[in-house]
């Protein structure tokens, strides 16, 4: 009945609209933003008390003043390098090899990398868009580890209908808890049932992609498991895409005896399980630098080909030379880098300790991290009576559970509950959690922000108890 409801939808917006069926389906069930931009209008801040808090979007708005007054001061117009094509829609060549640098230093690349290794794109989302388009045919699909960020859905979907393929952990040997994730052989016993689970299906997969550190979990890969992927990527000729967008948020938190610390692919030495043409890294601005709105990323890789695929298309989403520059420009002065980083570590360190603080003082349970902008927050007890709970834990919070419909709706209601108070949260199912219950909360805002949106969950909390009694 629902497929039937939603193939009327779509047929009535391609009578309606004039539309292709493609865009139909994305006016119906793909625009994110669309829905969003009305709360979004409306932030939170000192001078606007009624505005919204927004702790569902990975931002980072801790260094907002400095790096826009750096790019005041970096931006010089030079005509013949940004007012003329230049060197056209792969990247400006200063970009090119400010990143290759800045890979080859911080990410302690095996294999020096140079500018033809980098293609410069508008965000990673346009990145993931193109190499889907590049290796994939049509509903062809992409594994990608649960839970993961909700936007790889829609960078691998929306335009080049690639489709992904979540990595299920439920009922693999070794798997009990969230550290389970990063151990090679639980992720290597969950890769082979993805895999031959796709193949039943009639599902091709052509890549692996991973992001590292972990979004929403917030830890780093450890080495093994990174060759685990890589092997099995090498073993079935599937390409490994390692997304690092947060590669340099990572900060000290002394709740984790014996953090993981940050390692990139392009550090590893995978030479003898995996082919170097089938290896990608991408990274970008919008993290690290406290700049979502810059809307710049890169795609490292050996493979000239895919280079040369994406490039064909990349006349379709050019940045600016311009501003490719502004961030070449941050990546060059290695001494304001360096501050940049140690400032904004220790911010992120400051605001996590208020958070965290919030909900250890509440009995809250949730995810010790150390990497990206995020706290993976147990709300499991909202949604079942604790005499439930005491009898069979959390197991009928999972995603396969019968009642999975109901426990899902009221996961939402919660995060309803938070929208009527001015506070907007990630509900974990939309991060293809395999258990319900969970939510994402960005603690990188400024801290009136977070201190007044913590008032705001606090006051959410509180109404739960009486709206969601069972």
């Amino acid at each position: 009945m629902g497929s039937i409801r939603q193939k009327g939808r779509i047929d009535a917006a391609i009578s309606e609209h004039h539309l292709s069926r493609r865009a139909a389906e994305n006016f119906q069930y793909r625009d994110v933003w669309g829905p969003r931009e009305k709360s979004m209008a409306n932030p939170w801040s000192p001078e606007d008390p009624d505005g919204t808090i927004i702790l569902r979007l990975a931002e980072n708005s801790l260094l907002h003043d400095e790096m826009g007054q750096f790019i005041k001061e970096q931006i010089n117009v030079l005509p013949l390098s940004h007012l003329t094509y230049s060197t056209g829609p792969r990247g400006s060549r200063r970009l090119r090899c400010a990143a290759a640098a800045f890979l080859n230093e911080d990410f302690h690349s095996r294999q020096t990398i140079t500018q033809d290794n980098i293609f410069i794109t508008p965000g990673l989302a346009s990145a993931i868009d193109a190499l889907t388009w590049a290796i994939c045919n049509d509903s062809d699909g992409i594994l990608v580890p649960q839970p993961y960020y909700n936007g790889f859905d829609f960078d691998i979907l929306n335009r080049s209908n690639g489709r992904v393929i979540g990595v299920k952990y439920e009922g693999i040997e070794g798997f009990s808890e969230l550290d389970d994730l990063f151990r090679p052989d639980v992720n290597k016993r969950a890769l082979e049932v993805a895999l031959r689970e796709a193949k039943k299906n009639g599902i091709t997969i052509r890549a692996l992609l991973i992001s590292n550190p972990h979004n929403p979990l917030g830890r780093c890969y450890p080495p093994e498991t990174l060759l685990e992927f890589a092997s099995f990527c090498g073993k079935n000729q599937l390409h490994f895409i390692s997304d690092e967008i947060y590669a340099k948020s990572v900060f000290p938190n002394a709740a984790l005896s014996s953090p993981t610390p940050f390692v990139s692919t392009l550090a590893l030495d995978l030479r003898k399980v995996i082919e170097p043409n089938l290896t990608h890294v991408l990274y970008g601005a919008s993290k690290d630098f406290c700049a979502n709105g810059l809307r710049l990323g890169l795609v490292c890789t050996n493979n000239e080909g895919l280079i040369g695929a994406m490039s064909s298309i990349s006349m379709f989403s050019w940045s600016p030379h311009v501003l490719q520059d502004v961030w070449a420009a941050m990546l060059e002065d290695r001494q304001q880098l360096e501050r940049f980083m140690i400032k904004k570590g220790k911010l992120m360190a400051e605001n996590y300790h208020i958070a965290t603080s919030f909900f250890r003082e509440r009995g809250i349970s949730y995810n010790e991290m150390n990497a990206g902008l995020f706290i993976w927050v147990d709300l499991r007890h909202l949604l079942i009576p604790e005499s439930s709970r005491d009898q069979t834990g959390y197991r009928e919070l999972r995603v396969t559970s019968p009642d999975a419909s109901v426990y899902k709706q009221r996961e939402q209601r919660f995060a309803d509950i938070c929208a009527q108070n001015g506070l907007m949260i990630a509900p974990g199912s939309i991060y293809a959690a395999e258990e319900f219950g969970w939510f994402r909360l960005t603690f990188t805002v400024g801290k009136n922000a977070l201190e007044e949106g913590l008032k705001r969950l606090d006051k959410s909390l509180k109404a739960a108890e009486t709206d969601l009694r069972i």
